[in-house]
């Protein structure tokens, strides 16, 4: 970095630009702005000369600090930026598992997680595209498994909805389920009165996260997922961010015509997540 150029938290005004020149709808801003609120040592911004050229937002699970963004504008690349972004982010994030989603073309935070020996876990694969037909969401829905479906409460369902995280995420997430049951449509799955599952569907579009007790379940899953995104929000378009490893999800997804509209990174050094059975909400909620 330059002598023109310096790291500090972030201003309300800063975090509005970022949120707009980053998010591409009302709701994934009002997202970006609310996790920089509360991000556990403040949101971080690099300055050229007063001007903001790049943010960091930190985001605190129930024992895992996650990178919600990471962005350097492209013509201040290159100059360790980015790196200088992500120390003042960490904080004391060296006593809980560390992770967060990275875009590949930026070099400076995936040589940051190389240093900090956090491994690339799998790629994740943004998924879009029209909600598939009736018919066809009948046919994704149809299977050997039943379940009932009933509107998520995140204090009720909370021990069982934290063991699930656990497995699946490799962190509970109790007041990110707060959050997602405010702002979002969320459904709990059972299956012989046992939690097999959960789901939210976003104004967006976006479905996510979703998670489910056995990879067997999660096609049917996301075929109620993307009918009750059409039902609650009047939608045609769907989003979903699915890991590499799900190849169940990213299989119906093929088949129903949706596509892969991009690809990044989750680096985590825990061990004992597993992605095969999980859908993420967003690359800033993951």
């Amino acid at each position: 970095m330059s002598e023109e150029q310096a790291i500090g938290p972030a201003t309300a005004d800063e975090v509005a630009y970022f949120a707009a020149r980053r998010t591409q709808n009302e709701h994934d801003q009002r997202l970006y702005i609310d996790l920089a609120h509360v991000a556990p040592n403040g949101a971080f911004v690099a300055r050229d000369e007063g001007t903001a050229i790049g943010i960091a937002i930190p985001h605190a699970l129930d024992d895992e600090w996650f990178l919600s963004e990471l962005f350097v504008e492209p013509s201040f690349r290159g100059r360790g930026i980015g790196l200088e972004l992500l120390k003042a982010a960490t904080g004391d994030a060296g006593a809980v598992t560390r992770s967060g989603i990275l875009d590949p073309a930026q070099m400076e935070g995936l040589a940051f997680y190389a240093r900090a020996a956090v491994p690339m876990q799998a790629p994740l694969l943004e998924i879009s595209g029209e909600i598939p037909r009736a018919s066809e969401l009948e046919r994704m829905a149809a299977g050997e498994h039943r379940f009932g479906a009933i509107p998520i409460d995140p204090m009720a369902h909370a021990i069982a909805l934290n063991q699930l995280d656990r497995e699946v995420r490799g962190s509970a997430r109790p007041d990110d389920h707060l959050y997602f049951a405010d702002k979002a449509k969320g459904f709990v799955f059972t299956r012989e009165a046992e939690l097999a599952g959960y789901a939210y569907v976003w104004p967006s579009g976006r479905i996510g996260p979703m998670a489910s007790v056995s990879h067997n379940y999660s096609v049917q899953m996301l075929a109620y997922a993307l009918a009750a995104l059409r039902a609650t929000y009047n939608a045609e378009w769907c989003a979903l961010l699915v890991p590499g490893v799900n190849t169940k999800i990213l299989r119906a997804a093929m088949k129903a015509r949706l596509r892969v509209e991009g690809v990044k990174l989750f680096a985590s050094d825990n061990n004992i997540s597993d992605l095969t059975r999980y859908v993420g909400g967003s690359s800033l909620m993951f």
